[in-house]
C-alpha cells in the first residue's frame, strides 16, 4: 500500500493567540510605502512594449547590488528568471549589463532532459516542474523570481480560472515558504476599461497575488507611467513614472544597444486615464466640457489664480464630479492650460493657470494690446429728417478746477441760447437737426487712467451711395477650434497647432494597431 492509500483527513483548529504576527516584508519600497511584497506574487501587465520586462530587470539589478529600496536594502541578493521570449545572448544579458546588475548573481533555470545520446534543454511548465523550481530556489537563494511571460509557462489554458490557479498557486506557497517575491508577467486585453479588466485571460490573474502593477505609456510626454491598481498588504496604491534611455553595451563582437531605466519618481497620471484618454472622441479631447469650465472658473476667482490641487478637487466632488473627471479637466485644458506645480509657498502641488498661455483679456485690460477709445455701443439709427444719429464715447482729459465764480445765466427761459464760443448749428441744413442744449445725456464715466468718458449723440449727414465694390478683408482666420486663438493655416479651418496634434493622435493609434496586429 502506498503513501496516498494511508493518507486521511484529520480536523485541525488553530487560535489567533497560537500564531506569532510578524511585520509585513517589502522587496521594493518607494519612500517607505511598500510596492512589491516580499512572501508572495505580483503581477505585472500593459500592452507590448510598454517597459514592463526592462523596468523588472531594473529592479533586479538594484537587488544584485543591494541598492534596491525595501527590506532587502543593503544586502546583495540572488534572482532566478525564467524569460523564453527574449534570446539571452542578444537581449537579457545586455539589459541586465545596461542595468549595472551583478550578472554572478542573475540565474537563468532550465529543466534538461538527457539520454544516452542527446540532452535537450527546455523552460519549466508549472505546476509539473514545481520541484525543479523549489530546487534551485534552495541553491541560489533567490529572493525575486520573474517569469516573463507567465502564460507561455503554465500548463493549461490561460482564460479558464482553476486552469490558472493549478498552475501558479504552488508558486504563491513557494514565495511564502521562502520570504521571496514572484513577479509574473503578463499583457493587456484590447480597448479600453478598468485596470483591473484589463488583464489577458481569467480574472484569476489579479485574484492570485497581492499585488497588480499596470504600465502604460503617454504619448503627450513620452514617459512611461507605472500603477499600482491593487495592494493587498499596504496602504498606498501609487503611481510612478519612467522614461527608457538607449544606451549602447560593449560585447565581444561589437557594441549593442538596448534601454535602460531612468525612474523619474511619483507621477500625477495614472495607467487608467491612459488607457481610456485614446476612447474618447476627439472633439472631447479639445473642446472645453463641464469639468474643464469647473477647473477654470475655480481658479480664475481665486487671488493668484492657483489653488492646492486637493482643494480644487474637493470642490469639484462637491458640484457632482468625480475625482478622474477633474483631473483629466486639468490635463485637457488648452486655452488657457492649467499647470500643476510646486507650490511657491510650501509642500505639496498646485494648479494655476498658465500665465503665458492665458486668454486673451479684455480691451484695456492687463495682457491686452493698448486700450481702446471706444467702448461697444448700440446701431445707429435714422432720424426723421434722413440724417443719421452715432452713439459714441469720447475721451475729454480732466482739466484743472476753477477758481473763478461764474454767474448765473442770463438768458430767458425757453429762448436755449448757446453759450459763448459755442455757434448754433445753421438752420434750413438739409438732413441735420437741430441738438438742443436740453437734451438728456448719459452721465459721464471716469476710465483708470483719469479720462473722463463722455457718452453723446452725433448727427451725420448721409453720404452720396458708393458704386466701388469693397473687397473682402484678407487678414487672417482664426482657428475654429474652441477656445483656440491662433491663426488658421492657409486652406484650412484649423491652425497648425491641432493639425499636427490630429496627425500625432491617428499615428499613435495607427501604430497601437499596428503592436496589436
Amino acid at each position: 500500500m502506498n503513501t496516498y492509500d494511508e493518507a486521511r483527513t484529520e480536523l485541525r483548529v488553530t487560535y489567533a493567540h497560537m500564531i506569532q504576527p510578524h511585520r509585513q516584508r517589502w522587496l521594493w519600497a518607494h519612500d517607505g510605502a511598500g510596492v512589491i511584497p516580499l512572501g508572495t506574487g505580483t503581477i505585472a501587465a500593459g500592452i507590448g512594449g510598454e517597459g514592463k520586462s526592462t523596468f523588472m530587470l531594473d529592479l533586479a539589478a538594484q537587488l544584485t547590488q543591494g541598492t534596491l529600496p525595501g527590506d532587502l536594502y543593503g544586502s546583495k541578493e540572488n534572482v532566478i528568471i525564467f524569460g523564453p521570449e527574449d534570446d539571452w545572448p542578444t537581449v537579457m544579458v545586455p539589459r541586465l549589463m545596461a542595468a549595472g546588475a551583478d550578472l554572478s548573481r542573475v540565474a537563468q533555470v532550465q529543466a534538461a532532459t538527457i539520454t544516452e545520446s542527446f540532452t535537450r534543454e527546455r523552460e519549466l511548465i508549472f505546476p509539473v516542474d514545481l520541484g525543479l523550481l523549489r530546487e534551485a530556489v534552495k541553491e541560489t537563494g533567490a529572493r525575486m523570481v520573474i517569469i516573463d511571460p507567465a502564460p507561455n509557462l503554465m500548463d493549461g489554458d490561460m482564460n479558464k480560472v482553476q486552469d490558472v490557479r493549478r498552475s501558479y498557486g504552488p508558486l504563491m506557497a513557494l514565495a511564502q515558504e521562502h520570504d521571496l517575491a514572484i513577479i509574473l508577467i503578463n499583457h493587456f486585453g484590447k480597448g479600453a476599461g478598468n485596470v483591473g479588466a484589463k488583464l489577458s485571460g481569467s480574472h484569476a490573474w489579479r485574484d492570485l497575488t497581492r499585488s497588480y502593477l499596470a504600465f502604460a505609456s503617454d504619448p503627450e510626454t513620452g514617459e512611461r507611467i507605472l500603477t499600482q491598481d491593487k495592494n493587498n498588504y499596504g496602504t498606498g496604491r501609487g503611481s510612478w513614472k519612467f522614461v527608457l534611455e538607449s544606451v549602447d553595451v560593449p560585447t565581444e563582437d561589437g557594441n549593442t544597444n538596448v534601454g535602460k531605466v531612468r525612474f523619474l519618481g511619483a507621477s500625477e497620471v495614472t495607467v487608467g486615464e491612459l488607457i481610456n484618454r485614446d476612447s474618447l472622441a476627439e472633439e472631447d479631447q479639445e473642446d472645453r466640457n463641464a469639468a474643464q469650465q469647473f477647473v477654470y472658473d475655480f481658479l480664475v476667482n481665486t487671488e493668484a489664480q492657483e489653488a492646492k490641487a486637493g482643494a480644487v478637487i474637493k470642490a469639484g466632488l462637491a458640484e457632482g464630479f468625480s475625482t478622474n473627471e477633474i483631473k483629466d479637466a486639468r490635463r485637457r485644458s488648452k486655452s488657457p492650460r492649467i499647470l500643476s506645480v510646486k507650490s511657491s509657498f510650501g509642500a505639496g502641488w498646485v494648479w494655476q493657470i498658465d500665465p503665458e498661455g492665458g486668454t486673451e483679456s479684455s480691451q484695456g485690460g492687463e495682457g491686452g494690446e493698448g486700450g481702446s477709445t471706444y467702448e461697444v455701443v448700440p446701431p445707429s439709427t435714422s432720424d426723421t429728417q434722413g440724417g443719421t444719429k452715432v452713439a459714441c464715447t469720447q475721451e475729454v482729459p480732466p482739466s484743472p478746477p476753477s477758481v473763478e465764480t461764474v454767474p448765473p445765466s442770463s438768458t430767458e427761459p425757453g429762448t436755449h441760447e448757446p453759450p459763448e464760443g459755442v455757434t448754433r448749428t445753421p438752420q434750413g441744413v438739409e438732413g441735420v437737426k437741430d441738438v438742443s442744449a436740453q437734451e438728456q445725456v448719459t452721465p459721464s464715466k471716469v476710465s483708470p487712467e483719469g479720462v473722463t468718458k463722455v457718452s453723446c449723440t452725433q448727427n451725420v449727414t448721409p453720404s452720396t451711395p458708393s458704386g466701388e465694390t469693397v473687397t473682402p478683408s484678407s487678414g487672417p482666420v482664426t482657428c475654429t477650434k474652441m477656445d483656440c486663438t491662433r491663426d488658421a493655416a492657409t486652406g484650412h479651418e484649423w491652425c497648425q497647432h491641432h493639425i499636427d496634434l490630429r496627425q500625432r493622435r491617428l499615428d499613435v493609434e495607427a501604430k497601437r494597431q499596428g503592436d496589436a496586429a
